[in-house]
């Protein structure tokens, strides 16, 4: 039976594009352009700098059948780690498809995932590259959406897909709240207890006897000291969550780190608006009786780090 636990941590940790994780992850190939069982491995000529949209024009020769690399324009931040969170513009062709079948350069700002949550040939071809580069990838199906292809029919498939990757920051998986935050005084007199100093991981437990909340609030227990969140922004948090009766408990901090949430979309953290950069809220959340598709929702509560917002361009 899917509670509201398990649905609201799949939201948050699922929230990251189209570029879910499929098939098994091989070991990286070496991009090394020369021939191939394929035929002769011509990367596309792509046309535009770093944080403009990008023209690809392929040649004559067939797709690579290895994953390939090409750092295009090279920055000169820090080093992208195998499971970092990466905040990125991208543009994704299949091999020699004029149009893309996704791109963030439609939108207003760039995307957040983490590299544990991607196609492998993305994992693979961004780990070791900096914040700033412009890097061209050439996926090979095995390393991309395999035989199935994306459901949406957008990629078919076996197809190699082709991506140009603005890398515009990258996080830590384990990065931790603001540990200046203001602590909000008097404390809040709230019915959880929160474990965790600033700057740390938390926790969060339901006291004993206490009454499950009759609707959604959010009480932040520390101010930090940036921007307020406002919706339509994807704010990168980090958050544990319970069920009232402490019988299921998870933390973003134990399994796949900083997460990004778009506020205003109708879920929970919508209650982050208005939120400073760098506060600690608790969202408390009432028991649904659940829909035709899913069964009851317990009661949660959850504390959330707000520790980024991802800005337009």
């Amino acid at each position: 039976m899917r509670t509201r636990l398990t649905a609201v941590t799949a939201l948050a940790l699922g929230a990251a594009l189209t570029l879910a994780a499929c098939g098994e992850e091989e070991p990286a190939g070496e991009g090394t352009g020369e021939e191939t069982a394929t035929g002769t491995a011509e990367l596309p000529d792509v046309e535009g700098g770093f944080g403009e949209p990008p023209t690809l024009e392929f040649g004559p020769g067939q797709a690579p059948a290895d994953l390939e690399t090409e750092v295009l324009q090279e920055g000169d931040g820090a080093e992208v780690g195998a499971d970092d969170f990466v905040v990125a513009d991208y543009h994704g062709q299949v091999w020699d498809v004029d149009e893309p079948f996704d791109t963030s350069f439609r939108r207003d700002a760039p995307s957040g995932f983490s590299l544990n949550g991607v196609v492998p040939g993305w994992k693979q071809g961004l780990t070791g590259t900096h914040v700033g580069d412009r890097v061209l990838l050439s996926i090979p199906p095995d390393l991309g959406y395999g035989a199935e292809g994306t459901q949406d029919g957008s990629v078919p498939p076996d197809s190699t897909l082709v991506f140009v990757v603005d890398v515009v920051d990258r996080l830590d998986p384990d990065v931790t709240g603001e540990a200046d935050a203001e602590p909000v005084e008097p404390a809040p007199d709230l019915p959880v207890t929160v474990e965790g100093d600033l700057g740390a991981p938390a926790t969060i437990s339901v006291d004993e006897g206490a009454q499950p909340p009759a609707e959604v609030s959010a009480t932040t227990v520390a101010t930090g000291s940036g921007a307020p969140v406002q919706p339509g922004r994807a704010a990168l948090i980090q958050f544990a969550v319970t069920s009232w009766d402490n019988g299921q408990q998870q933390s973003t901090w134990e399994s796949d780190g900083v997460t990004s949430v778009t506020i205003g979309q109708g879920s929970l953290f919508d209650q982050l608006a208005d939120a400073p950069v760098g506060s600690r809220v608790v969202i408390q959340a009432p028991e649904q009786q659940g829909t035709g598709q899913t069964g009851p929702q317990p009661a949660i509560a959850m504390v959330v780090d707000v520790i980024d917002v991802i800005e337009p361009r």
